[in-house]
């Protein structure tokens, strides 16, 4: 039987798969989601197994001058694709074309064709900034091909459709993916849940944390004005959620900021990187506070007010003005932006 294998590392990537799934009607002994970023599923309907390759923070198949190291590695990648796969055919469904994961199983002899499916804002991302053009060197190409051949190369593009058989994209609305063919809009694919739990607002952490030069106390300050306007509205109880690629220290930091600014004033909850936002945005309805994450797309879509420092940030980092084209305008519009308070 032709296996079908589904890249799931967060909510949305998983509700994604399952309702990909349902409308192709792909029998669940077919089916193994390849999970990362610790993101475990919520039942054992499907076969699920641990990605044991990764392409952030570690690429797993980076280039090396001692090229003939990776003909190994991609050996031992190859023996585990046909182990999970027992040696049959098999489609891929996808979140993007950057990685070398992506490029390796694309190639493999057995894969039948891939799909990519929304996982996020890059699913909006203009096409005229799908393509990651390195500076032309020899020595890289001359490398590249050492290394891996056809099977893995160095300019990499989103949404390649020149690699392997493309054969579609699964996305939330008609404005995913621009301009790929064989687009499906499937809507919003979480259900809603039933919780005890109340959440009055939620706040998502994105790993702009641990990017673009920032130091601890620019994205602290960022996230005090977040707080302030928590308490300003009323809420006693407050949840957060960390990005699934947050590194340790900064999530330590931050963990011990809030508790700081909330003590006495408001309970504070942290959410796990299963627990998906987006069923507590369609459920609940509570105020979502993001910088640019697609968590506050999905949310608004879902009906939650979404609140955002973008606008903040640019600010501060002027380089953050440079992901706005990368936001789709319907989302944009719908946003309540923060500002710092006015000095009187």
């Amino acid at each position: 039987m032709a296996r079908h294998l589904f890249n799931v590392h967060s909510p949305i990537t998983y509700f994604m798969a399952l309702e990909v799934i349902r409308i192709e009607k792909i029998p669940v002994e077919a089916v193994t989601l390849l999970i990362s970023r610790n993101f475990l599923p919520p039942d054992g309907t499907y076969q699920a197994i641990p990605l044991p390759f990764s392409h952030y923070p570690i690429d797993s198949f980076a280039v090396q001058i001692a090229f003939w190291k990776s003909w190994n590695k991609v050996r031992a990648f190859d023996q585990w694709l046909e182990k999970i796969t027992q040696q049959q055919p098999f489609t891929l469904y996808a979140a993007h074309a950057y990685s070398s994961i992506f490029h390796l199983m694309v190639t493999h002899p057995m894969c039948q064709g891939y799909y990519y499916i929304e996982e996020g804002l890059v699913a909006y991302r203009p096409p005229a900034d799908w393509d990651i053009q390195k500076p032309f060197n020899p020595l890289r190409s001359v490398l590249y091909y050492l290394n891996f051949g056809q099977r893995n190369r160095p300019n990499r593009s989103f949404f390649t459709t020149q690699l392997g058989r493309y054969l579609g994209a699964f996305g939330v609305s008609q404005h995913s993916f621009p301009t790929l063919p064989n687009l499906q809009a499937v809507g919003l694919p979480f259900p809603k849940i039933e919780s005890g739990e109340k959440y009055q607002c939620v706040i998502v952490h994105d790993n702009i944390y641990d990017h673009h030069g920032l130091t601890p106390s620019t994205y602290l300050r960022w996230i005090e004005v977040i707080v302030n306007d928590a308490l300003k509205r009323g809420f006693t109880s407050i949840h957060q959620k960390f990005h699934p690629a947050q590194e340790q220290a900064s999530l330590q930091a931050i963990e011990a900021f809030m508790q700081q600014k909330v003590a006495g004033k408001a309970s504070l909850h942290t959410l796990g990187a299963s627990d998906s936002i987006e069923q507590i945005s369609l459920s609940q309805h509570p105020v979502i506070y993001v910088c640019i994450s697609s968590v506050g797309l999905y949310a608004h879509l879902a009906g939650s007010e979404v609140v955002s420092i973008y606008k903040i940030c640019c600010q501060d980092q002027p380089v953050f003005k440079s992901f706005g084209h990368l936001l789709p305008s319907f989302y944009l519009e719908n946003v309540t932006y923060l500002q710092y308070p006015s000095q009187n």
